[in-house]
């Protein structure tokens, strides 16, 4: 089967649960053996039009801004695409907006909606309109719909019982990185408590910077870039206390390192859809401290912490973190390592995706 993958800025090298869900999908697909193009958008892609582990990336070109890069861009690819493959895939929902060009095509098309997108509190009315106009129409011109959440899937019923289907994102097994001094020289292995994400509202940011002035222990440290939110960004830091460490965008063995020597991981986020950086904290073996949304909840099961969306409440919580003892909150990483081994592993994934593909009827 050749499949086209579009919607997202680009598999790597880029922070968004989006992107790193296609990162990990697409070269377990070409393994499986079928073929994968994804299509990119320039800015965003280090490596260029090229193959990166068996992935045919793509680029083109788009006009850049918060509102209409992903529509442009994905109104550009999808013709492009439905000309070359058997199934266009189409990520999120704005760019699902475009579900229906592909299928007028005659191409098989689905669409995965990775989260709520116009829940986002980054969006204005009219966006958040417009985004929930794309998952409205994409869902209805798609043969088939994922939804990364059971909520999501839920949602998603209204196009038909028969086309939506529930398949949570992965994550790979955790492997360790020792310490390196020289990478972090403000910081000490085992102390400090770790975000991992975009840096915008949603996340719930202001509710750690807030509960950091009310904490005495171990700093907490940020670590991810704006997403089209610089001016945000630019308060929340101005905002922010000494014992809160901002450390930009981290890929790869440095944000393994970070994972590995943290105290704990905290996800306030007010809106999600699987959160990818939550799975891969839980791989990593750390005590989560997160909101009590659906999706998260779905995560976690019982092996987590969970915060009410108010800052004493925050504090609070890293303050009983933190009077445990070092084997205690083993216990509870631990506990969410095994449920992130036993429900949530890309291999199921794969499979999963795989069985969506065929029930379209590809020769």
């Amino acid at each position: 089967m050749k499949i086209a993958m579009l919607g997202l800025r680009a598999p790597w090298g880029v922070e968004g649960g989006v992107e790193a869900a296609v990162a990990a999908l697409a070269p377990r697909l070409v393994a499986a053996g079928c073929e994968v193009s994804v299509y990119c958008r320039t800015r965003y892609n280090p490596h260029g039009t090229s193959m990166r582990e068996g992935v045919r990336l793509v680029d083109v070109g788009t006009t850049y801004g918060r509102a209409s890069e992903a529509f442009l861009h994905t109104l550009l690819c999808a013709p492009r695409a439905a000309r070359a493959h058997d199934i266009v895939h189409i990520h999120a929902c704005g760019p699902a907006l475009f579900a229906p060009v592909p299928r007028a095509l005659g191409r098989k098309v689905v669409v995965t909606l990775h989260g709520e997108d116009w829940q986002r509190a980054k969006w204005g009315p009219v966006a958040r309109g417009v985004l929930r106009t794309g998952a409205e129409i994409g869902g209805r011109a798609a043969d088939k719909v994922i939804a990364v959440s059971a909520g999501l899937a839920a949602w998603a019923q209204r196009f038909g019982p028969d086309r939506a289907v529930h398949i949570p994102n992965g994550v790979v097994p955790h492997e360790p990185v020792p310490w390196d001094s020289g990478v972090f020289p403000m910081l000490q292995p085992g102390g400090y408590h770790l975000f991992l994400g975009r840096l915008v509202p949603e996340k719930g940011l202001d509710l750690l910077v807030e509960a950091a002035r009310r904490h005495r222990g171990a700093p907490l440290v940020i670590t991810g870039g704006a997403s089209h939110t610089d001016h945000w960004v630019s308060r929340l830091r101005d905002s922010a206390p000494e014992n809160v460490i901002f450390v930009g965008s981290r890929f790869d063995l440095e944000k393994r390192m970070l994972l590995t020597h943290a105290r704990s991981f905290l996800l306030p986020s007010r809106t999600e859809g699987m959160p990818v950086a939550l799975l891969e904290a839980m791989a990593a073996g750390l005590p989560v401290l997160a909101s009590g949304i659906a999706p998260v909840r779905e995560a976690l099961g019982d092996t987590g912490i969970l915060v009410d969306a108010d800052p004493a409440a925050w504090a609070a919580a890293l303050n009983a973190i933190e009077q445990k003892t070092e084997s205690q909150r083993r216990e509870i990483g631990a506990a969410g390592r095994e449920r992130v081994q036993r429900h949530f592993t890309w291999d199921r994934a794969v499979a999963a995706h795989l069985d969506v593909y065929r029930g379209l009827g590809i020769p």
